[in-house]
């Protein structure tokens, strides 16, 4: 009996397989060019990233070894990644192999996987992330091969060296780590993109982004008639549907995301502007364009360009800068890194999104749920523990004592290595003002349910919770004078022991707004 990946329908190959049988997408093993159209069908993405290509690999042998490789991946990763490491990754190394005779990945040695590393430095010159992808690629199919039986050596040439120690990649990715869109240059992004920018597609993909935390491709997969409502008794809540395929390896999903009055506005404004062509194309998208290459075709816009074409004339055609005066280089991606932000300023830890909106559907939360636990950390961590953060607790004085010695003599870049490492090592539970400290690895709170934070050790608080702490005094005070008028002097009681502690808290946190550096 023939077994298939259920989801890619690919049938599992061994040292006994006829290859002329097997069948990839449209296009059969030994082809030279795998059509993997039925396996990709997002529109935003470009026509030539539907197909793995290897006439480029002049050595049957080698040829032969990288489909292996390809083919198994294709049960693994997502088909675009497979794309990317056959056609991106692998053919640089294919170059240096054709320049040094070697025509199989049998023949590749220990000093040939280093000489390569040093050839792409040296001579290609290529960035740290280009060569570790190339380098990864290589590893990867000699490692696997080894598992597999295919034509590769047969002894382990890594042995004391990786692709992550060549390229030091982990510290490549922390430099190129997305960060947040700074507080008053993300004000003007969006001031700019609601009040003044005319290109309409610009206009959309800004505000929809930096409403929902989308992707650049997931918010240009968008249709016509894709605002809808829901009804939760007597209010309306307005969502979005949206496709989110980098949340599966296979065929793209449609999720529900709630957007704001922003969003709705933004795309009721898209849908009129891309009417006229959407009626000569018969295409149902709103993100519309007509491609000079294509000669004037009607087709959706794809998210390779977006950056270049789109964000970065909008940043200076508005003259948008950082604290250094420099037009902020301001990449889609950050968009998301910027909404986990936001999510956490307005106090909504995901977890009561989730319980929040699951009267609805589990779907419509979904989207929120990719907001990995590590981002939601991170934001957390540099917003209560950075060298500029203005803190309060009981804790308060202690812990930044404690980080001012830390980071005593450091730069900005061995400062955030700092911070992202206690990010991994310390225990954060999102509060809806600040965080609790508590690990649980130590067993439950004792507290429980019962938790009331404000005069709890565990508890810290950062002056952009100001807001809704004061709003919460405020109404707390309320409370109380309303009590005492109605003469219920033990409800009184409960509410007066809240505010001999939120008050302290308030107080040292309006204490360092006003530019005072003592903690309580």
């Amino acid at each position: 009996m023939t077994k298939t990946n259920l989801r890619l329908q690919l049938q599992v190959i061994d040292k006994d397989t006829n290859f002329d049988n097997v069948m990839i997408g449209n296009s059969h093993f030994n082809d030279d060019v795998w059509d993997l159209r039925p396996f990709i069908t997002v529109k935003t993405i470009k026509e030539s990233q539907k197909y793995i290509r290897f006439e480029y690999i002049e050595s049957h042998d080698m040829k032969q070894t990288a489909k292996q490789y390809a083919y198994y991946k294709l049960g693994k990763i997502k088909p675009i990644t497979v794309h990317g490491n056959i056609n991106s990754g692998l053919p640089i190394f294919i170059e240096y192999c054709s320049i040094n005779g070697i025509k199989s990945f049998a023949d590749v040695t220990k000093d040939d996987f280093l000489n390569f590393s040093l050839w792409m430095k040296d001579e290609k010159k290529v960035a740290v992330g280009t060569g570790f992808i190339s380098s990864h690629v290589v590893e990867e199919i000699i490692k696997t091969g080894q598992i597999k039986g295919w034509n590769v050596p047969q002894t382990n040439i890594f042995k004391g060296i990786t692709s992550n120690q060549l390229w030091n990649s982990k510290k490549a990715m922390q430099a190129n780590k997305t960060k947040p869109i700074p507080e008053d240059v993300f004000d003007k992004i969006l001031y700019h993109a609601v009040h003044n920018e005319k290109d309409i597609l610009t206009k959309a993909g800004i505000i929809i982004q930096s409403q929902t935390g989308l992707r650049i491709n997931e918010v240009l997969s968008i249709c016509k008639g894709c605002v809808k409502p829901v009804y939760d008794g007597d209010k309306v809540y307005d969502y979005m549907e949206v496709t989110l395929g980098k949340t599966e390896k296979g065929e793209p999903i449609i999720h529900k995301v709630f957007i704001n009055d922003l969003v709705e506005n933004v795309i009721e404004e898209l849908t009129q502007a891309t009417k006229p062509l959407r009626r000569l194309s018969g295409l149902k998208e709103l993100f519309l364009t007509k491609s000079m290459k294509l000669n004037g075709k009607i087709v959706v816009y794809k998210s390779g360009r977006w950056g270049e074409v789109k964000l970065t004339p909008f940043i200076k055609r508005w003259n948008i800068q950082d604290n250094k005066g420099n037009l902020y280089p301001l990449k889609s991606h950050q968009f998301r890194a910027t909404f986990v932000r936001e999510l956490i300023k307005r106090k909504v830890p995901i977890a009561i999104i989730m319980k929040q909106y699951s009267h609805v559907s589990i779907e419509m939360t979904s989207h929120y749920l990719t907001l990995q636990e590590e981002e939601v950390k991170e934001i957390y961590t540099d917003m209560i523990l950075s060298p500029e953060s203005k803190i309060a607790g009981l804790r308060a004085k202690e812990i930044k004592g404690k980080l001012d010695n830390l980071f005593h003599g450091k730069t900005e870049e061995e400062i955030e290595t700092i911070i992202s490492n206690l990010s991994k090592s310390m225990s954060f539970n999102p509060l809806p003002t600040g965080v609790c400290l508590y690990d649980f690895r130590r067993g439950n709170c004792t507290d429980g349910d019962g938790c009331f934070f404000y005069n709890c050790p565990n508890y810290i608080t950062e002056v952009r919770f100001y807001p809704i702490l004061k709003q919460e005094l405020d109404l707390l005070e309320k409370e109380m004078a309303r009590l005492k008028e109605l003469g219920q002097e033990p409800a009184w009681q409960v509410q007066y022991v809240k505010y001999q502690h939120l008050k302290p808290l308030i107080e040292s946190l309006e204490v360092q707004l006003d530019g005072k550096e003592n903690i309580s």
